[in-house]
């Protein structure tokens, strides 16, 4: 029954982080670079708008689960997972304009995804999280390698901090939730360091 649950709610996430891709404008500047064909610059565009969508849906839904896990063997896990997302929207929206990016999730993904995380949380396996990361992994990767020079500690924090959940997830699977949760806690301080270095070089700007 728990395989069943978390089979529905991951494919709903899924469904969702596709059908919000309509949401996403195009790219404010999306002027061809040096280093990177035409071909390339759709893939970093659909990469980097995809990521910043999954991102704010990633918030939303770990806010929930990590409310309602209060008093679960879960709750350790969702919460700092939730503690990394709240410093991950702090640093993507520091990017976003540099970037060219503008994504809002609406109401219909948003409410859509309070509901299935209110219903699913608990029936949400450290595996499920593993098998969806692991592919989307190297799309991050690729984004990173094709990224602006200037840009690159950025993206190399946004390869680590997903290396972190599949890590935190690893772990929550071996272990327990508790351990995922430390992995979390662990990484903490690098996405405050990147947050710090991405309001030292805006107070530069200003």
């Amino acid at each position: 029954m728990k395989q069943l649950f978390t089979t529905a709610f991951i494919t709903f996430l899924l469904t969702v982080s596709s059908l919000a891709m309509s949401e996403l404008q195009q790219p404010q500047s999306q002027q061809e670079q040096p280093h990177r064909t035409e071909q390339q610059q759709q893939i970093y565009f659909k990469h980097l708008n995809y990521e910043y969508g999954n991102r704010g849906r990633t918030y939303i839904g770990m806010e929930l689960a990590a409310k309602h896990s209060v008093g679960s063997e879960r709750e350790e896990f969702f919460q700092a997972y939730y503690e990394m997302e709240i410093i991950n929207q702090k640093i993507l929206n520091h990017m976003k304009g540099e970037l060219g990016v503008d994504y809002q999730t609406n109401w219909f993904v948003g409410n859509g995804i309070r509901a299935m995380t209110y219903l699913g949380w608990r029936f949400v396996r450290a595996q499920g999280l593993i098998d969806i990361i692991i592919p989307y992994l190297p799309k991050l990767q690729e984004m990173e390698s094709l990224a602006n020079p200037e840009h690159k500690p950025f993206f190399a924090y946004i390869v680590a901090q997903e290396q972190a959940q599949l890590e935190a997830s690893q772990a929550a699977r071996d272990n327990g939730w508790d351990s995922g949760g430390k992995v979390f806690r662990d990484f903490i301080p690098q996405a405050e360091a990147e947050l710090a270095r991405l309001t030292a070089l805006a107070n530069e700007d200003s």
